[in-house]
């Protein structure tokens, strides 16, 4: 099973907002095996904002082009996610799964947790 989690940095420490993330970690089972770079990381959400409406069908479009990268995956473990993002994932056909803070600092964590049927 391929699994993304929203990360900060290599440290796998969990983005709170997944649009905003710096990275996608990507586990097969519970194995770590990429950190894919999210397009939309190096601009910041009021520029992001900017650039046009923030919802409607362009700004899902924009959700969709981050999500290309991840697509492969059957799972995303999040914190938090908007609607526009949200739609995105789904019509990729990720499942959706919400964690909480206490759930765990890192992807790894999670996922192991996940896993083991904690989250369903």
């Amino acid at each position: 099973m391929r699994i993304a989690v929203p990360v900060e940095d290599d440290d796998l420490v969990i983005e709170t907002r997944t649009g905003q993330a710096e990275f996608f970690a990507i586990f097969e089972d519970e194995k770590f095996v990429d950190l894919i770079p999210n397009p939309k990381h190096s601009h910041s959400h009021g520029e992001h904002s900017h650039n046009h409406e923030h919802s409607g069908e362009a700004h899902t479009n924009e959700h969709r082009n981050q999500v290309k990268g991840i697509d492969e995956c059957e799972v995303i473990i999040v914190r938090m996610v908007g609607q526009n993002m949200s739609d995105a994932l789904e019509e990729a056909g990720l499942e959706i799964i919400m964690v909480h803070q206490e759930d765990g600092e890192t992807a790894d964590v999670v996922v192991k947790k996940y896993l083991a049927g904690e989250f369903r």
